[in-house]
């Protein structure tokens, strides 16, 4: 009995190995990189802008970082 369980272990499958993820760089263009970097900075400068504005009309300017 001991024999067949053993068979029966050997022959199960080990678990499928992951598929390798391909990176976002080699999907896309240099061009496409270059304009996914520049919206980003100016979603980051629209929110900075916005939260300014929004702290100032609540007299919550004193929570800005001052750089």
């Amino acid at each position: 009995m001991s024999s067949q369980k053993s068979s029966v272990l050997s022959q199960q499958h080990s678990p499928p190995t992951r598929r390798s993820t391909l990176l976002a760089s080699n999907l896309l263009t240099s061009s496409e990189i270059d304009s996914l970097r520049q919206s980003k900075k100016s979603i980051a400068a629209y929110v900075q802008k916005e939260l300014c504005e929004r702290l100032k009309k609540r007299h919550l300017e004193h929570l800005l970082i001052k750089t």
